[in-house]
């Protein structure tokens, strides 16, 4: 309590983006509404495709809005519209324009927020409790899978679609409330282009590779969040479970599995965790009950969360400080790339091979990832590279 005081407005637009996530990934069950609304696989691809280019197209630009103009405003801005756009699914009964529609709205909506919230908590809190502070919002990124679509589901099943978006929307409105009382934010003084210096980052050969894979491993979490759902769906199955796993394996891992990339060479940690991802694909097409989801569930999990936070750290040990920002902004861009606008080639992948074809392909796809990342810190063994000292 004497912290939540100190640090009122850490604690607040932290809670608020939990609140915020919860609702954002409720929407991880929206294919189950575009399936019993008649739609296919390629539907669900269309459907939640859109969201990502939209929230990545919004996280370019409101980088730089955001550092000129302040971060409130846009985290109550994104709020207000995350709430505002999932009410409005109340009013959809088709597959169609206005589906699509208020799908890139919501993307818009989460690039605004996140970005912002993102931003605003590393000026409410001093530098030497940072790292820990920062820990914990980006737990609270990862508790709410255990949290929206959990209940969602269970909410569809015993109350219907309406109940459900219902739901979904209050935690929006509970971001804004939380993040409303929040004192104002940092204006910066930004008067230079948008773009400048993102280029000379983004094909670095400090990051490229590291963007890339970060890439590849967001697509094996979109593989899931997008179809896998459905999949159960027919075998009679629910995927809650798997979003808890899921949630405690990631939030173990960042709080006792981190000390492992400081004394072990990171590279050594990353790239038997991306096997660990390719080896959860074939297992994730034959799961026919429980017991079989619990284990995809563990395997998948313990591979991605140990590789995706030993890559973004790469990144960041790589970057000096007039580039962190970028390269941290570009790391994120990958990630929502690979974990949304990826369904729309998974969809088609579903509907003309079916699941066996989707998983293959993201397995193979994951393969070569890591044949990359080897080639790259293994094989050419370019270990020199500048670090950054901070």
């Amino acid at each position: 309590m004497e912290f939540i005081r100190e640090y009122k407005d850490f604690s607040l637009i932290t809670l608020g983006n939990f609140f915020f996530q919860c609702g954002f990934t409720s929407f991880f069950l929206l294919p189950l509404f575009v399936k019993d609304l008649g739609g296919d696989a390629a539907s669900i691809g269309y459907v939640m495709g859109i969201f990502g280019i939209a929230s990545v197209s919004t996280a370019l630009v409101s980088g730089f809005l955001i550092d000129r103009y302040g971060q409130r405003i846009f985290m109550l801005l994104g709020s207000a519209l995350m709430f505002l756009f999932s009410l409005l699914y109340l009013f959809v009964s088709d597959i169609n324009a206005i589906m699509y529609a208020l799908r890139l709205l919501q993307g818009i909506a989460f690039g605004l927020f996140f970005t912002s919230a993102a931003t605003a908590v590393s000026y409410t809190i001093p530098r030497e409790i940072r790292h820990s502070c920062l820990t914990t919002f980006g737990i609270t990124t990862i508790a709410c899978f255990s949290v929206g679509p959990f209940f969602g589901e269970i909410l569809i099943e015993k109350f219907g679609y309406n109940t459900f978006f219902l739901y979904a929307s209050s935690f929006q409105l509970l971001a804004f409330i939380l993040c409303f009382f929040s004192a104002k934010s940092i204006r910066g003084v930004l008067t230079g282009r948008i773009f400048q210096g993102f280029y000379k980052v983004l094909f670095s050969d400090k990051f490229s590779v590291l963007f890339l894979v970060n890439l590849m491993i967001a697509v094996g979490l979109g593989s899931l969040v997008h179809f896998f759902h459905v999949h159960l769906y027919e075998k009679g199955l629910q995927m809650g479970i798997f979003f808890v796993i899921y949630a405690v394996a990631a939030i173990l891992i960042r709080l006792v599995g981190g000390k492992f990339s400081d004394v072990i060479e990171r590279r050594k940690i990353a790239l038997p965790a991306l096997f660990m991802m390719v080896a959860s694909m074939p297992i994730a097409f034959f799961v026919e009950s429980y017991t079989h989801l619990i284990l995809f569930s563990v395997v998948f999990s313990v591979g991605y969360g140990f590789a995706y936070p030993t890559v973004n750290t790469m990144v960041i040990d790589r970057a000096h400080a007039g580039e962190r920002g970028t390269a941290v902004g570009i790391f994120n861009m990958a990630y929502g790339t690979g974990i949304n606008s990826s369904a729309i080639i998974l969809g088609l992948i579903v509907r003309d091979y079916g699941y066996f074809g989707m998983y293959l392909s993201t397995a193979l796809f994951l393969v070569a990832g890591c044949v990359i990342f080897t080639y790259k810190y293994y094989i050419t063994a370019i270990m020199g590279e500048e670090v950054a000292v901070e």
